[in-house]
């Protein structure tokens, strides 16, 4: 029985590589969507201001990190799974999980770096920025990045797969690299979240769409463009703060 759902799923790789990605997505925003629900009826997952973490709100902030990735990056490599998918079949299962790892890996250095930020004052528990200043420097500092050669070179990977039928561990050692180049690609616009608020759903969805929409198109010009943008975003918020 099982060797025939196997079989039946390895004639339709696309398909099943769709599937995980809106499973994961789908997962992924439903404990976003909770969990801002809980907020907005004051029944925060997360202590509120001037409260300590303990290590069940450090859980919680690294599965709300992962919901994220599930949500906003899993869906942006789906271009990628897919032109693997037709070479590599149901071990494109294996290239995603090496894909995530990458991820979730980001998601626990996210959590200590959001622990350290709420230690310092910077960003509240309930995981809204303290100050503009820290929103500030965040968005100046990914603008800027967006026209950086690591940047650059990361993005062309991301938007050309390197395609090759493999076995699973050869699978699952490309979607580390995938997650690599993504990661290269992509980190300092999930950073922009810790400038929107971490449980900011509207600036998550945004985001996510930017990023997916900047590996499709060809060429630089939208990724100046939002290089532009979040320097552009990054000063009025900083002249703001001059300004009081």
């Amino acid at each position: 029985m099982q060797n025939r759902f196997v079989a039946a799923v390895g004639k339709h790789p696309r398909l099943l590589t769709v599937g995980a990605v809106i499973v994961m997505a789908t997962i992924g925003w439903l404990w976003l969507i909770v969990t801002a629900w809980h907020d907005g009826m004051g029944e925060a997952l997360m202590p509120m201001m001037g409260e300590e973490l303990s290590a069940g709100d450090a859980l919680l902030a690294l599965i709300m990190w992962v919901a994220m990735v599930f949500a906003m990056m899993v869906p942006t490599a789906a271009p990628t799974f897919k032109a693997y998918a037709d070479s590599a079949g149901v071990r494109t299962l294996a290239l995603i999980a090496g894909y995530t790892t990458v991820w979730v890996l980001v998601s626990v250095v996210a959590t200590a770096l959001q622990v350290w930020l709420i230690h310092l004052g910077a960003l509240a528990p309930h995981m809204a920025p303290a100050g503009v200043a820290l929103s500030a420097s965040i968005l100046i500092a990914a603008g800027i990045y967006q026209f950086t050669p690591l940047k650059w070179a990361c993005l062309v990977r991301c938007r050309n797969p390197r395609v090759a039928d493999v076995d699973d561990v050869a699978a699952f050692r490309i979607g580390v690299e995938e997650g690599l180049a993504c990661l290269g690609c992509c980190w300092a616009m999930m950073a922009v979240m810790f400038a929107a608020g971490l449980m900011n759903l509207a600036a998550m969805a945004l985001l996510g769409v930017l990023m997916g929409l900047e590996k499709l198109v060809s060429g630089l010009k939208t990724t100046y463009f939002l290089g532009v943008l979040l320097i552009l975003g990054g000063v009025i918020l900083a002249s703001g703060l001059v300004i009081r």
